[in-house]
């Protein structure tokens, strides 16, 4: 399993906006990312950073995952819709500590 963090500046103006969709999201949406290869994902919000947690399968990339959920009719309009509420581009977050892999003595960056 392969883990990331992704992190987005959300417009201070679309906070509520933003929080809302994701506390009650498009059924169709939850399906995509299930079928684009991502086997969890987790969102939370502090000081309009939505901070996500994504996962995948050995052998599948987030990359990997992204391109595929991108490229569904589904995350176009969720994209539509979303998009303009942030304030800047998301980041990959640089994982720089994981306690079992440093523990087993390396830390894997993905």
């Amino acid at each position: 399993m392969a883990r990331y963090l992704c992190v987005i500046e959300v417009k201070p103006e679309h906070r509520e906006e933003y929080i809302a969709i994701h506390k009650e999201p498009w059924r169709e949406m939850l399906r995509a990312i299930r079928d684009a290869g991502y086997t969890d994902e987790a969102i939370w919000y502090y000081k309009d950073q939505s901070i996500i947690y994504l996962e995948t399968p050995d052998g599948v990339t987030h990359e990997e995952a992204d391109a595929r959920l991108r490229s569904t009719d589904i995350c176009k309009k969720w994209d539509i819709t979303v998009c303009p509420w942030f304030a800047a581009e998301p980041a990959m977050a640089p994982k720089i500590f994981d306690l079992n892999q440093q523990l087993d003595g390396e830390l894997e960056d993905y």
